[in-house]
C-alpha cells in the first residue's frame, strides 16, 4: 500500500472518529435530557432505556448530519407524542400533527376510521366523509405501513400508539403523494389528496363581527403565539360590548402559542383573580426528589365582558389553545363547546444540540385543570361529534333551541 493511500485512509479514519464523537455527544445529551425531564413516561408504553440501546447500535453507522437528524426523529416517534417537535425535517419526514392533519383518524377494533374532517380545508372538496374506513395509503395496506413504523421499544402497541401513527401516516411524508383508499358505504374508493391546505388563508391575527341577533363572533387565526393579539383581542371585545353574547372560535389554533396571549383572552371575561391551571415539574422530582407543583393565577383586564361567552374547540385546538379552552371552564359566564382537542401534552421546553445544532422541544411540565384533571383529558361542557357540528350546536344553544 502506498504512503499516499495510507495517509488518505488515516485522514478518513480520523474524520470518521471525530464525526462519531460529535454525534455520540449529541446522542447522549438528547437521551439524557429526555430521560430526566420528559414529563409523561408514566403515560407511555415506551421503554426509554431500551430506546437508548436500540438506537445506539444504529449510531455507529452514521456519517452525515441528515442521518443523525433521522435517528433523532425516529427516537422522538418512540414517544408517539405530537407535542415533541424538531426544528428540522427531511424530505421523507412525516408532516406534523395536528398542523398538517386535515382529517382525524380513530381506531376501533383494529380498524381505522375518519372521525372528523377539518372544515375550510381542501379535503372538504374531496369525496372523503366522516365514517370512512381507511384501507390503504399510496396503494399499500395501512396495517402494513403501521407495523413498519411502530416504535421498536414497544412490542404490543395499544390504541393510543396505533392512533398516533395512523394520523401520522395520513398526514403523509413531505416527498410523497397522498392517495387514500377507503371503504365508504360498502364501496371501495381511492382519492388523491394534496397536503393539508386551507381553502382561504387570512393574514389577520383575528377576525371579529356581529352575527344575526346581535351575537359577537371572534375567530383566532392560529395566532396564539403572536403578542400583537394581546392588544388586538381586548379591543375586539370592547367593540362587541353591546352584544348579547360572544363566540370565541379556537377551532383553528393548531400551533399553540404563549401564556401571555392566553391570559389576554381569558382576562377580558373575569372581574377578579381566579385559579387558571396547575403546573407540575416531573423531572425535578425524578432527579432530586423535590416536588414542584404550583397554581397559576388568571388576572382580570379592564372593562370585562360579563355576558355569556361560548368557546369553540376542535381536534385542531392545540397546546395553548387547549389551555384556554380548559381555562374558560373555570369562568362562570363561559361555556366550552366542541370535540376532544388536540391532546398535546403539557408545557414544553426547548434545547439545541451543541454539535448538530438540532433543536428539540418536549413536554417537561404536566398541566392540569384547577380540579387536577390532566389537560389532555379535558372534555368540553357541551360535546359535539365533529368540527362542523360545533358551530351549529352553539348557534342552537344561543337561540334557545334544545341542546
Amino acid at each position: 500500500m502506498s504512503k499516499k493511500l495510507m495517509g488518505f485512509l488515516f485522514v478518513m479514519q480520523v474524520f470518521f472518529v471525530q464525526a462519531q464523537s460529535k454525534y455520540q455527544q449529541d446522542f447522549n445529551f438528547f437521551w439524557e435530557t429526555i430521560n430526566i425531564e420528559y414529563a409523561y413516561f408514566d403515560a407511555k408504553q415506551t421503554n426509554w432505556k431500551n430506546v437508548k440501546e436500540v438506537y445506539k447500535k444504529k449510531l455507529a453507522s452514521i456519517k452525515e448530519d441528515w442521518e443523525f437528524t433521522y435517528l433523532i426523529e425516529l427516537m422522538k416517534h418512540e414517544l408517539y407524542d405530537p407535542h415533541f417537535t424538531l426544528n428540522r425535517n427531511l424530505a421523507f419526514s412525516f408532516r406534523l400533527i395536528p398542523n398538517d392533519l386535515d382529517a382525524h383518524i380513530t381506531v376501533k377494533n383494529n380498524k381505522y376510521y375518519i372521525d372528523d374532517i377539518r372544515q375550510d380545508y381542501k379535503i372538504t372538496e374531496s369525496i372523503l366523509k366522516i365514517g370512512d374506513e381507511i384501507l390503504k395509503v399510496n396503494g399499500e395496506d395501512l396495517e402494513v405501513i403501521l407495523k413498519r413504523n411502530y416504535p421498536e421499544s414497544i412490542k404490543n402497541p395499544n390504541d393510543e400508539v396505533k392512533e398516533y401513527f395512523a394520523n401520522l401516516i395520513f398526514t403523509g411524508r413531505h416527498n410523497e403523494p397522498r392517495n387514500i383508499t377507503v371503504r365508504q358505504n360498502g364501496n371501495i374508493k381511492t382519492v388523491a389528496l394534496e397536503k393539508a391546505t386551507a381553502i382561504v388563508k387570512s393574514n389577520k391575527l383575528l377576525e371579529f363581527t356581529t352575527l344575526k341577533n346581535n351575537i359577537g363572533y371572534i375567530k383566532i387565526n392560529n395566532s396564539l403565539g403572536n403578542n400583537n393579539v394581546i392588544k388586538q383581542f381586548p379591543k375586539a371585545v370592547d367593540q362587541l360590548q353591546n352584544t348579547k353574547a360572544i363566540i370565541i372560535d379556537l377551532r383553528n389554533t393548531h400551533s399553540g402559542g404563549n401564556t401571555d396571549v392566553a391570559k389576554a383572552i381569558m382576562g377580558k371575561f373575569i372581574q377578579k383573580e381566579i385559579p387558571y391551571q396547575i403546573h407540575e415539574r416531573v423531572g425535578l422530582e425524578r432527579e432530586f426528589g423535590i416536588k414542584r407543583k404550583y397554581i397559576e393565577i388568571l388576572s382580570p383586564l379592564k372593562k370585562p365582558y360579563l355576558k355569556p361567552v361560548y368557546v369553540l374547540v376542535s381536534r385542531w385546538t392545540g397546546s395553548v389553545g387547549e389551555a384556554i379552552g380548559q381555562g374558560f371552564s373555570n369562568i362562570s359566564t363561559a361555556t366550552v363547546v366542541g370535540t376532544k382537542m388536540a391532546q398535546l401534552l403539557g408545557a414544553i421546553n426547548c434545547r439545541t444540540l451543541q454539535n448538530s445544532k438540532l433543536r428539540y422541544c418536549y413536554p417537561f411540565e404536566k398541566l392540569y385543570s384547577t380540579s387536577e384533571i390532566p389537560r389532555e383529558d379535558f372534555k368540553p361542557q357541551i360535546q359535539t361529534k365533529n368540527y362542523k357540528e360545533t358551530y351549529l350546536k352553539v348557534m342552537q344553544i344561543i337561540h334557545g333551541q334544545k341542546r
